[in-house]
């Protein structure tokens, strides 16, 4: 596994994440932590995907919103997204780095992103995305 990213902020711009090789559970946290104080993008892929099954999961956050994917390939080779189902958020649209995606894709709670990468890290899926 490994963890990267970037942050972004109008005071220092784009800066990037040093890619962490076999991260612990206290690098995926403290990493994460980061994007409660500024926007950007992080990834904690498997180095070795499978041939089937989830292979990612990415971060996208702006303004203390949270857009979480999961990345997988389906056993026809195809690649599939699931996302979160946040059911009480409603039917608006909320933008994140400039892309807009329904308001129920859309958490604004780090600690759930943090236990989704947590437990991605630990058993390679994710329970709690469609």
């Amino acid at each position: 596994m490994m963890i990267g990213g970037y942050t972004l902020s109008p005071e220092y711009g784009r800066l990037q994440i040093p890619l962490v090789h076999q991260p612990t559970m206290d690098d995926v946290k403290f990493i994460l932590n980061q994007y409660s104080k500024f926007d950007g993008v992080a990834s904690l892929s498997i180095s070795s995907a499978p041939k089937y099954g989830p292979y990612e999961i990415n971060l996208y956050a702006d303004s203390g919103n949270y857009f979480l994917m999961l990345n997988q390939c389906l056993n026809d080779g195809e690649h599939t997204e699931r996302t979160l189902s946040n059911a009480s958020a409603g039917k608006s649209s909320v933008e994140i780095l400039g892309d807009c995606y329904p308001a129920n894709f859309i958490t604004r709670d780090i600690g759930f992103v943090i236990s989704c990468f947590q437990e991605f890290l630990s058993s390679r899926d994710v329970s709690s995305l469609c």
